[in-house]
């Protein structure tokens, strides 16, 4: 074998070893369960795109406002524009992007490091004796040195380094006259490999900051949810309470205009000598105090119109605070079947806080089992192999070191332990504390999300049934007011007695109204406590 034969054949098992313990290295980390494709993904502008594509075509310039006026909104718009401009979402966007670089932060520590040494020095020294061969000693070193050092994630590590040095001394006893080598080339090339058998051993161990911070990254993602649910759920409660205060507004009036209307029909009556002032007065008291509820209908509407304006947060500053809101969905009532015990498991299979709160879990035992770990002793296997040459030239040294006649190696066991382990028996204790109290908050989590959801249910049922009693209320009043009137026409009754029913028929309007909108709002309710109600809303994050 030639030495340009044995150069090739050296360097390509090097880069063969190298190229399979990257391989290694790599597929172990492949072997890490990888975070769901939506935790990878740009959340912040991701769910500006998607409420923007949700929004209906025709519709889209609905929501924008322009010029002071009337703003025509319906709910999934409210919605919509609201995941778009909540700034709490904005602002809980940044947390997942944060963390999926913890997510690579863990990983460099697995990174290869490269180090390159550049090294020049020269010495001229006096010497004591004629034996140094000269009187005045002259000694020149370059060094070249590199090294590849890299951490495995099952718990080895190696250092692939190559030093070079060229010597040069103007001692005769060094001088090629003299059988000596100068100016003289010496190479190592050296491999050096520590195995953790015990503490530290394994990928569990190794790999969990990765998995933590992977499932740290999970869990912003699940509060990001958490808070795109509250928002929706904000929204469904102040357009419905808007839609019953414009209602309640349309109510209000309307009473007016029966009062009104009474008042007239009275004075109608007086002229013709069929009823006593007193039947006036009556009539235009009961009108100053519908003026009354009129005005205080106007407020909650204007109130109204402002709370979903802030949780909207229309991004036209101070202009929109000066426009008019006017829903345009009606609300439905639509009875859902409702069953108690699929809500429950639902809500134990979507909700965001639950999910963030196994993952929790699952964080504070991958630290157990490193904390367990670290009560073992330290038993590494270390091994090193390497290559040296020695040479008048550069190239007769690298050929010398890669011939393989002068090669070194070594093995060692090294036995680590220190004495009572304080220090980690405290970190496992504490490790274990901390698992045993993140399992109790996701039990204690557990039995919470089944008492909501069970409240939620039953608050749906109920106002199912006060939506039908409140139907049945008005369509009475409504009756009732019709046959006093036909009374008051005849003259068998007073106008103290149509006022009365009156202002029955506002109240029961008003309770139908207030039932109905009541019910949407609960279903909203209801979906937020099982964790749907983005799917609810055809929105996905």
């Amino acid at each position: 074998m030639t030495a340009l034969q044995r150069k090739v054949y050296w360097w390509t098992m090097w880069a063969m070893f190298l190229v399979i313990l990257h391989a290694v290295a790599a597929e172990a980390e492949d072997d890490l369960p990888s975070p769901p494709a939506q935790n990878r993904v740009e959340i912040g502008s991701d769910l500006r795109r998607l409420v923007v594509q949700a929004m209906p075509q025709e519709q889209s310039t609905r929501g924008e406002p322009a010029d002071v006026g009337e703003l025509r909104l319906a709910l999934r718009e409210a919605v919509v524009l609201a995941l778009k401009n909540n700034l709490d979402i904005a602002i809980a966007a940044y947390d997942p992007k944060r963390k999926f670089e913890d997510i690579s932060i863990a990983k460099a520590v697995f990174d290869p490091t490269f180090s390159l040494t550049l090294d020049a020095n020269r010495t001229i020294s006096p010497t004591a004796t004629q034996l140094a061969g000269a009187t005045v000693n002259t000694t020149e070193n370059r060094d070249v040195n590199t090294s590849l050092v890299q951490k495995l994630p099952f718990g080895a590590s190696y250092t692939l380094s190559m030093t070079n040095n060229r010597y040069n001394t103007n001692s005769k006893f060094a001088q090629p006259i003299n059988g000596g080598i100068n100016p003289s080339h010496k190479t190592f090339l050296n491999l050096s490999i520590t195995q953790d058998l015990l503490k530290n051993f394994g990928m569990d161990v190794n790999t969990a900051p990765i998995k933590i911070a992977r499932n740290n990254q999970t869990i912003s993602v699940t509060d990001l949810r958490k808070q795109a649910n509250q928002v929706i759920n904000d929204v469904h409660t102040r357009y419905w309470t808007l839609v019953f205060a414009v209602e309640n507004l349309e109510v209000q009036r309307r009473s007016l205009r029966l009062a009104r209307e009474l008042e007239d029909l009275n004075k109608a009556r007086v002229r013709a000598g069929v009823a006593a002032p007193v039947e006036v007065t009556q009539a235009e008291a009961q009108a100053a105090a519908r003026v009354q509820d009129v005005i205080l209908a106007e407020k909650a509407v204007k109130d109204a119109e402002d709370q979903l304006t802030l949780i909207i947060n229309f991004p036209d500053g101070e202009r929109i605070w000066a426009r008019t809101i006017l829903p345009t969905d009606a609300p439905p009532f639509d009875v859902v079947q409702v069953n108690m015990d699929g809500s429950i498991q639902e809500a134990l299979e979507k909700r965001p806080d639950y999910t963030a709160a196994k993952l929790t879990l699952q964080n504070t035992d991958l630290n157990l089992r490193v904390a367990r770990n670290q009560l073992l002793p330290s038993l590494q296997l270390q091994g090193n192999v390497g290559l040296n040459g020695l040479n008048g030239s550069a190239g007769g040294d690298l050929d010398r070191m890669t011939s393989g006649d002068f090669t070194q190696w070594s093995a060692a066991l090294v036995l680590t332990y220190p004495l009572g382990n304080r220090s980690a028996r405290s970190a496992f204790i504490q490790s274990k504390l901390g698992r045993d109290q993140a399992e109790t908050s996701l039990l204690n989590l557990k039995r919470q999300i089944i008492s909501q959801v069970r409240e939620a249910v039953r608050r749906v049922e109920a106002d199912v049934r006060r939506v039908e009693a409140t139907k049945a209320a008005r369509a009475l009043a409504e009756e009732q007011l019709r046959v006093e009137q036909k009374r008051l026409e005849a003259g068998v009754t007073t106008t103290f007695n149509v006022l009365s029913f009156q202002r029955d028929l506002a109240e029961a309007q008003a309770s139908e109204i207030k039932a109905i909108t009541t019910y949407n709002q609960d279903l909203a309710n209801l979906e937020l406590q099982k964790g749907t109600i983005l799917e609810k809303n055809r929105l996905e994050l």
